[in-house]
């Protein structure tokens, strides 16, 4: 499993985009969100890794994800692997394999880029029609910036100076 942009040694900050396979709505199945969200709070302590910014879509997901850059690429094999294991094992999915072979990474190397990927996932909810204010989906950490709500999954503002 490969990531498509491979000269990034000198970021920890990454956006990442993770895709089911053939773009099946998988966030469709009841139980996936949760399953995806205790897989990231594992992973996340495994590779000291932290969550600046989500969104989980039907289809894919999008991360702004604090990590060692060499370790990048095994936290995402780990966290994609773990998830099939897990939904075909507890949720009654068929396919063996959901996720696309590759992922897209692209480090972010200023605070203006980070914010506007952060603007970008957190907005990606409303650009589908799946709620009218980025704060109300659920999945999204829109909720952790915008009103202070604490989602499923811890998010890290450190990196604006809040900690």
């Amino acid at each position: 499993m490969g990531k498509r942009h491979i000269s990034q040694s000198n970021t920890n900050f990454f956006f990442i985009t993770a895709t089911f396979e053939n773009w099946k709505q998988f966030g469709n199945v009841p139980g996936f969100y949760e399953k995806l969200s205790e897989s990231l709070i594992f992973y996340n302590e495994k590779y000291q890794a932290k969550i600046v910014g989500h969104v989980f879509m039907p289809s894919h997901i999008h991360l702004i994800l604090y990590i060692n850059s060499i370790d990048l690429g095994n936290y995402i094999r780990d966290f994609k692997k773990f998830i099939t294991q897990k939904a075909v094992r507890d949720l009654g999915i068929n396919d063996q394999n959901i996720w696309m072979p590759r992922y897209d990474s692209v480090g972010l190397y200023s605070e203006s880029v980070l914010l506007t990927k952060l603007k970008y996932i957190h907005n990606n909810p409303v650009r589908n029609g799946l709620v009218t204010n980025p704060a109300d989906w659920k999945w999204s950490s829109a909720g952790d910036y915008e009103s202070n709500n604490s989602g499923p999954i811890p998010i890290w503002k450190g990196w604006a100076g809040d900690d």
